[in-house]
């Protein structure tokens, strides 16, 4: 794993993240699980998150990066 701090990323401040994880069975909630399954920048931003060992994001997808923990 990096001991390099993570950069802030788009994901971290995103309006649309931050409600979906407050109602993840909302129909908003359920419109962000389906993004999460093709958004490259959702991608990007769980596998930084691994690479820097920092906790799983609560809702989304996780594309199998935390299987192994």
């Amino acid at each position: 794993m990096d001991t390099e701090k993570r950069p802030q990323m788009s994901c971290d401040t995103c309006r649309f993240r931050e409600k979906a994880e407050k109602a993840s069975a909302s129909f908003l909630g359920k419109i962000w699980i389906w993004h999460t399954r093709f958004c490259p920048g959702w991608k990007r931003y769980v596998r930084t998150k691994w690479e820097h060992g920092e906790a799983a994001p609560p809702v989304g997808s996780l594309r199998g990066y935390w299987q192994n923990r």
